[in-house]
């Protein structure tokens, strides 16, 4: 019997092959090359979380910007003015002070690991929520030197753990680096689940896919299957 409290992604057909959901309280690695929406599928798992459950949460962005996110997630449908979770989802974007630092020429010598920390704790006791979605970090990354990689990724997910959040961080996948789930190849290790988004191309048909590469504390179907948007219902389905 599954004793494990779990927050269910909503993606009708996923949650079903994974024993309700995800554990609450893990950090999930959300990978996958641009155009594979990444940040859509984990917006709506967000969401839905928060339309159908009795949580909140926060959504971080570090590249697309706030009104963007907004205008973009309500052209699906979700719209984050809804009365319904108005209160429950903030957008927080990081990409105005990354900005600013940078033409101040004070962004080289911010330790960015440790404000992300100290900002995340703050919104926490603010805020009070707990889903967390970061998009992404290979974007943080970019501001931050990162000497040790296994030990500053550790340092961030053991911050989350601390905070008792249920996240997901997208990574996303280039050419480079598309056997490894993340920039330095121990994001996936150090998280306790991996989600793989993938566009599968057939001459001139591009069709996107989902699978569960690692979920730990659960047993879940493995393989990939195709998946796409629902409109009227507001949701992603696996086919």
């Amino acid at each position: 019997m599954d004793i494990m409290e779990r927050i269910p992604t909503h993606v009708e057909g996923l949650d079903e092959n994974m024993q309700g959901g995800i554990p609450k309280g893990h950090i999930c690695i959300v990978a996958g090359a641009s155009g594979a929406m990444k940040s859509s599928v984990t917006f709506s798992m967000l969401y839905n979380a928060v339309l159908y459950g009795e949580t909140s949460g926060i959504y971080v962005t570090l590249e697309q910007g706030k009104d963007s996110l907004r205008a973009h997630m309500s052209n699906m449908g979700m719209n984050v003015d809804d009365p319904r979770v108005r209160n429950r989802i903030a957008i927080i974007d990081l990409s105005d002070l990354r900005v600013q630092l940078d033409e101040q020429g004070m962004s080289n010598r911010v330790d960015w690991m440790g404000q992300l920390i100290k900002q995340l704790t703050n919104y926490r006791k603010s805020i009070g929520f707990e889903l967390l979605v970061f998009d992404s970090l290979g974007a943080f990354f970019t501001l931050t030197k990162m000497e040790n990689p296994r030990d500053e990724i550790f340092r961030l997910f053991e911050a989350v753990r601390r905070l008792e959040l249920t996240s997901f961080f997208i990574c996303e996948m280039t050419g480079e680096n598309h056997r490894q789930f993340g920039e330095y190849g121990v994001e996936d290790y150090l998280s306790d689940g991996v989600i793989h988004l993938v566009m599968d191309r057939k001459e001139d048909d591009v069709q996107r896919k989902l699978g569960i590469i690692k979920m730990r504390h659960t047993r879940h179907a493995l393989g990939y299957k195709p998946f796409n948007w629902k409109q009227e219902e507001q949701r992603f389905t696996v086919l």
